[in-house]
């Protein structure tokens, strides 16, 4: 099992390819999920057009219209054409994704870009744990809504064991490399690599997934319930060390009376009364922890 970082427990086993997460003690209880989503909209399998709305809000139970459609970029003639299906099945959220991006892919790594077959659940009705729980150390942690995995903080054990990836300037312009098997995937999520649907000024819209089924908005969002101020929210994290190798234990979260700041997982409850994450520019980017009962996902990268 790889070096596990003192400042957390690992609770994550690789078996057979599959990632799976099981519950850990948390840093801190992250409240009640407020009310829960609205109706359902569009057909199933239907991709719509994002929809930025409120922040907190997806607008629908089935959250179809926050994943937009997705075309291949010419600059990527060599590869397949991306592709992108959204539907709900049961309590679940199901995307299927050939995770070809449709955007100029520009190769950091020595693996070049594949397609690949993914297809990722996730809660369609999230719920906050009585205690958090640990993203895995690697592989996909969530999904961004043009269906590309999301990674955690951290490279593997080499060439730099367990590194930030954005700390060492190893990912393209939208915060994605190609892995091992030719999977493209992000460390780090920017608003508009995923969606059109940003207004200067307004709330960030759904960028993204954790396969708690929480979403993960971009960086700004509501300060109060009427939305008369917009903020920008950020990480509690604070570096403590160099992140160029073991990237958990060179940070540390630090909490803070500060409504902006975020808590461990990287979320809060907004003003709505819901709980979701919202995307940063420091460190852990995405997710420090998982809120909710992550679903096992068995096509997630290599373990």
């Amino acid at each position: 099992m790889p070096y596990r970082m003192s400042t957390v427990v690992w609770k994550v086993f690789a078996l057979s390819g599959a990632v799976w997460v099981l519950p850990a003690c948390g840093t801190e209880d992250s409240g009640d999920t407020g009310d829960e989503l609205g109706e359902t909209v569009g057909d199933s399998g239907d991709v719509g057009e994002s929809e930025a709305g409120d922040d907190g809000d997806t607008g629908a139970a089935c959250p179809v219209a926050n994943f937009p459609s997705v075309s291949p970029d010419p600059a990527n003639a060599a590869y397949d054409a991306p592709t992108l299906d959204v539907y709900c099945e049961g309590d679940e959220v199901v995307v299927v994704s050939n995770g070809i991006p449709a955007y100029e892919f520009v190769a950091l790594t020595p693996n070049d870009l594949e397609a690949q077959d993914w297809e990722w659940h996730f809660p369609l009705y999230p719920e906050v744990a009585e205690n958090t729980a640990e993203i895995p150390l690697l592989g996909a942690i969530g999904i961004a809504v043009n269906g590309l995995p999301i990674y955690g903080p951290n490279e593997g054990a080499m060439p730099d064991p367990y590194g930030d990836p954005v700390y060492n300037d190893i990912v393209d312009f939208c915060d994605g490399h190609t892995g091992p098997t030719g999977d493209y995937h992000y460390h780090a999520l920017l608003v508009d690599c995923l969606t059109q649907g940003a207004v200067d000024g307004e709330p960030s819209p759904v960028i993204a997934y954790g396969f708690d089924g929480f979403p993960v908005y971009g960086p700004q969002g509501c300060a109060d319930s009427g939305c008369a101020e917009v903020v920008t929210y950020r990480s509690g994290w604070v570096q403590t060390g160099d992140p160029t190798t073991y990237s958990w234990d060179n940070h540390e979260y630090q909490s803070s009376d500060d409504p902006t700041v975020l808590d461990a997982c990287n979320g809060h409850v907004g003003p709505g009364g819901d709980y979701h994450y919202h995307a940063t520019d420091s460190f852990p980017y995405v997710q420090g922890c998982y809120a909710g009962s992550a679903t096992a996902n068995t096509t997630g990268g290599p373990p």
